[in-house]
Formats: structure tokens, sequence, C-alpha cells
């Protein structure tokens, strides 16, 4: 009876400590696997304008933090953006770490645009390809935003008449990869409203969307002058269109002639110069006849 019941607390022993081993917690086989991924630079600037390369580059260090020897596969993708390499492969010894330089590509003239770049990496052990680890991390790339603006006139050359009122047409183009506030000048205004111009501008500021055109008006009046007589002269309107981008000096010009040519009688109304004009030549025609 004796021997029964030892082989049966004996048989009862065994199934409990297989049972143990069954269910015991993986705990100590997962910590094995354990690793951090990380970027250097959580930014990355592209300049995209012409001329520029479009790459910004970083770097990813990956650390084993476990026990165990592990390989680490990494996948790596941005929205709208190359990135170089996009996946990666290491294996790594405990306490071990590797840098991996890593690098974003847009192409010339992008859109200005932050792009989030995510890293996820799969871990497990060398040996057995067990106890699989996910990680993420990520770092930003910003297509930087540039200026580049063009303008020309409408009439690059006008005649017109003394003691005249009419309006200068130019059109402001942004050539830019994004939407760019300019300024408007008038870059000889002195000069011109010494000469007895008057000028004045429609606005000083326009808003203008990438690849978009802006009409831009002036208001031009001729000089009267001082004395009754004949004028024949040329002038010149400089304009300027300028970013208020920070960081960006962009301004382009374009000149516009004005021939100004007739007669002018000063402080007359036109119906009164028109008038005056018709005496003088009267006049003029009894000297012949005298």
């Amino acid at each position: 009876m004796a021997t029964k019941i030892s082989k049966a607390l004996l048989l009862a022993m065994l199934m409990l400590g297989t049972s143990l081993v069954m269910f015991a917690p993986p705990a100590d086989a997962q910590a094995a696997v354990a690793y951090s991924i990380s970027f250097t630079n959580g930014q990355v600037q592209l300049d995209v304008r012409p001329g520029a390369s479009g790459i910004g580059c970083t770097e990813m260090v990956i650390s084993n933090e476990g026990q165990a020897t592990i390989d680490v596969d990494i996948s790596l993708s941005g929205g709208g953006v190359t990135i170089s390499p996009g996946a990666v492969s290491v294996t790594l010894a405990p306490g071990g770490s590797i840098t991996v330089p890593v690098c974003a590509l847009a192409l010339t003239r992008s859109s200005y645009k932050t792009v989030q770049v995510n890293a996820l990496a799969s871990g497990r052990e060398t040996n057995t390809q067990l106890n699989q680890v996910n990680k993420n991390a990520g770092f930003a790339v910003i297509v930087q935003q540039y200026a580049r603006l063009s303008v020309q006139a409408s009439q690059p050359f006008q005649k017109i008449g003394p003691g005249k009122e009419f309006v200068l047409n130019f059109i402001a183009v942004n050539n830019g990869n994004y939407q760019d506030t300019i300024a408007v000048e008038v870059m000889n205004a002195k000069d011109l409203e010494d000469a007895g111009f008057t000028v004045a501008l429609a606005a000083a500021q326009y808003q203008i969307d990438a690849s978009g055109e802006q009409p831009v008006q002036l208001t031009v009046a001729t000089p009267r002058g001082t004395v009754v007589g004949w004028s024949n002269e040329y002038h010149t309107v400089i304009l300027q269109v300028a970013t208020t981008l920070q960081g960006e000096t962009e301004a382009r010009s374009v000149t516009a002639t004005l021939w100004i040519r007739g007669v002018f009688l000063p402080g007359f109304d036109p119906i009164f110069t028109i008038f005056a004009l018709g005496m003088v030549a009267t006049a003029l025609s009894r000297a012949r006849k005298d």
C-alpha cells in the first residue's frame, strides 16, 4: 500500500512540475530582446529652390539594451519625400549599438510642407528568431519655403501728352513654392515727383499664391509745365516687387518708358486748353496774312 502511495505522490509531483514549466511566464526570455531607436536630429530641413540639392540628413541610432544577441529590421517611409535608405537590417550583441545615416530628398521646386517620417522596427533573438519586439520612431522633414518673383509691364513704352492722368499696368508673378506677400514700390518716385509727375499705387502689398499672377496698377499724372510750350521728353518709371518672407531678399524690377509729347498750357483744363490753342492758331494765321 505504501508503494502505491509513493508512486501516486511521485506521479503528482511530476505532473505539477510539468505544469509549472508549461505555464511559466516568458518574461525572462522576452526581456532578453530589448532595444531602442532614436534620431539625433528631430527635424530635417530641405532647401528645394532652383540650384539647391533638396537633400537633408540625420542619424538613426539603434542600441541593444537586452541580454541576447538580436536581429533588428527597420523600414522607413515618408509621404511626399524620398527616404534613403528605405530599409535597414542589423545584428547587435548585448550592449551594442550602431549609427546609420538617413537622408531625405525632395524634388527641386517642391511645395512647402512638413512630412513625418516613420521608422518601424522589428527585433528578434538571433539564434531562435523568437520573442519579437516591435518599436517605432520618427523625425520631421520640412520642405522649406523660398521666394521667386518676376514682374513685367503691360505697356513698356507709352506716348502720352502733358497734363494727362492715366494708369500704368504691371503683372507680378509668384514663382516660389508657396503663397507669398509682396511689397510694391516705385523706385524713382522722388525723381518723378521732382519733375512734376504725380504717382500713386493702387496698393502697397499683394498676396499671391504659388504660380499665381497679380495685376499691379500705378496711376500717373504727367506734368503740365509752367509756361506755354511744346513738350518732347522721355521719362522712365521703375517698379519693384519684393518678397516680405522672413530671411528672403528676393526682389525684381521693371522699367516703363513714357514719351511726354504735346503742347501744354499751365493752369488750364483740357477744354480751355483746346480753346487757347485755337486762339493761338488764329493769331498765327493772321500774322502770316499781315
